[in-house]
Order: C-alpha cells, then sequence, then structure tokens
C-alpha cells in the first residue's frame, strides 16, 4: 500500500533536533495563560474615572491590538511553508499562532467588561476595513507570502517587536500610573509571550544569515535598515492618528524607536533612532524584568525526563 499521502513524520520529542528549540518549546509551555483567569472586572472602578478621552483611547487601543494579533496568528504560519524546519520549530509557531489568538480573547474580555454598550461588531467592522490598518497589513503579509525564509522572521519580528508596541503603549501607562493592576498582570503575561517570540526570531535570523553568502547578508541588511525605518515611520503616523492624549502620543513615538533599535541591535545591527528614555523609565523598569528568559539547554540530544508536577489549582477556571 503506499504510502505517499503521508506529507508529516509522527514527532519524537525525546529525541531533539534542535537543542535552542526544545529550550524556547519548554519556556513557551511554561507561559501558557488564559485571560479568564485573571479578575480584569476588578479594574472597572479605576476605568470609570478615566475621562471620556482617555476610555476612547484604550478601547481603540484594544481594537487595533485584536486586528493585529489576529492577522499575526494566522499569517505567521507562512514561516513553515515551503520552508525547511525542523519539527520542533513547527511546534513552537503553532504555539504562538495560538498564543496571539489567546490575546485576542483577552483584548475582547477587556473591551466588553468595561464598556458593556460597545458594538464588537462594528468596531471590528472599523479596524478590518481602515486603510490605513489595511496598509501596513498588506506590507506584513506580502513578506510573509513572497520572501525568503530570513525576511518572513524577520517581518515577524517587526510585528511582535515593533508594531505591537504602538498599541500596547497606552495599556502600560494604565498600568503604571492608574492602577489598572489586572490589566497590568495580562500585560505581564502579553510582553513576556511576546518577547521570547522576538528572541526566537532574532536567533533564526542569525542562524540563517550565517548560512547565507556574503553578498546575500550584506542585502539583507541594507533590507533591514529600510524595512525597521519604513515601520518606525508607519507607527510614528499611527500614533498620530489613532491617539487621543499629546503625553500618551510622546510616550508610545519614543517606545517604538527605543524598541527600533532592540530588533536591529538584537540580530546584530546598529541602532539607528534617537529617543527619550526619560519619558520610559517606568515601562522599561516592567519590560527588562518581563523580557528575562532563562533557557535551559540540556548538553545531550535526548529530552528530559523530568516531568513537572501539575497541582489541582492548575485546573481551577
Amino acid at each position: 500500500m503506499s504510502k505517499n499521502y503521508l506529507y508529516y513524520r509522527a514527532i519524537n520529542w525525546n529525541v531533539v533536533e534542535d537543542e535552542f528549540d526544545n529550550a524556547v518549546w519548554e519556556r513557551a509551555t511554561s507561559l501558557f495563560w488564559l485571560d479568564t483567569r485573571i479578575p480584569i472586572e476588578n479594574d472597572f472602578t479605576n476605568w470609570v474615572k478615566l475621562n471620556l478621552e482617555e476610555q476612547e483611547q484604550l478601547k481603540r487601543s484594544l481594537i487595533l491590538l485584536t486586528n493585529l494579533s489576529t492577522n499575526q496568528s494566522i499569517e505567521v504560519g507562512e514561516i513553515v511553508r515551503n520552508g525547511k524546519c525542523s519539527q520542533q520549530e513547527v511546534a513552537i509557531l503553532n504555539n504562538i499562532q495560538f498564543i496571539e489568538m489567546v490575546n485576542t480573547k483577552a483584548y475582547n474580555r477587556i473591551l466588553l467588561t468595561f464598556d458593556k454598550e460597545i458594538n464588537l461588531e462594528k468596531s471590528f467592522e472599523w479596524v478590518d476595513n481602515d486603510s490605513r490598518v489595511l496598509e501596513y497589513l498588506n506590507d506584513i503579509n506580502t513578506v510573509y507570502r513572497e520572501s525568503s525564509l530570513v525576511k518572513k522572521r524577520f517581518i515577524a519580528l517587526c510585528v511582535e517587536g515593533l508594531l505591537n508596541y504602538a498599541y500596547l503603549a497606552y495599556l502600560f501607562e494604565l498600568w503604571i500610573n492608574k492602577e489598572f493592576n489586572n490589566l497590568g498582570t495580562m500585560l505581564e503575561m502579553i510582553i513576556r509571550n511576546e518577547s521570547l517570540h522576538c528572541f526566537y526570531f532574532s536567533h533564526k535570523v542569525k542562524l540563517l544569515l550565517k548560512e547565507s553568502d556574503p553578498q546575500e547578508v550584506e542585502r539583507f541588511k541594507a533590507w533591514c535598515y529600510e524595512t525597521v525605518n519604513h515601520f518606525v515611520k508607519l507607527g510614528i503616523n499611527l500614533i498620530g492618528d489613532f491617539y487621543y492624549l499629546k503625553e500618551s502620543k510622546i510616550i508610545a513615538k519614543n517606545l517604538i524607536l527605543q524598541e527600533a533599535n532592540n530588533i536591529l541591535m538584537g540580530i546584530g545591527l546598529k541602532e539607528q533612532f534617537s529617543f527619550n528614555a526619560e519619558v520610559l523609565k517606568g515601562i522599561n523598569y516592567r519590560l527588562n524584568n518581563l523580557r528575562r528568559h532563562h533557557l535551559s539547554i540540556s548538553s545531550n540530544k535526548s529530552a528530559s525526563t523530568d516531568e513537572e508536577i501539575m497541582e489541582e489549582s492548575d485546573y481551577e477556571f
């Protein structure tokens, strides 16, 4: 009987194809979370203290984040298509897709908890058809669908490590300055996951560059600078268009300039943007803690047989 229909191999987790992939998988699965475990309704008393502009700015940020995370959840799968990936890498990308959808569920819940009268269908129809949003999604998805493996990984890095922060910035403000502590707990989990994804994509970009000839590497570097500069300009324009509060615009713009530098330095390139670190002190204090990932890489080729003991409380919702 022909077995040509089999387009996959059963994954053997007891034999590690790439120790870094296995370490990232272990870390990624340890960061699993659900919005239902965080009592966001306890922040409602702080929500009602916000003025109308502040409330509208938060809602708009969450709507835009829902759109971006939904797109990332779907399109990041293009990385594995027609490309050379270990089975563990495919598993990690599946995890990334899942966590992005977890994020969208959280954004939905926050919106409905704070504004019980909001029409989500109408809100999402707006964001799904906004010309500015469609323009940058088209830029992103064109790279995912038509470019090389290294460019696909780099554009994923730009989405999660740069464009995301144009909208996350205001959530940080509310956490730090307005005592939205449960929103902050959700944000902690989002940042832990997103930063791990960025760390992973950066590593994969550097590995692919090691396998490329020098001329290809130089062309790629030039493309990276051009791409990051494009998304920085885009992000600044989006902040100008979608933010209501002047001080919040300043913080968000400086944050994406900082994160653009981080993306470039993460793959061994030079930082390109000046920013005011003083206005980011509170955010950076939290980011520096949340971005610490202690990956355990074994020296042998077999996966660890140590098991983490689950408690009954792990199943309480």
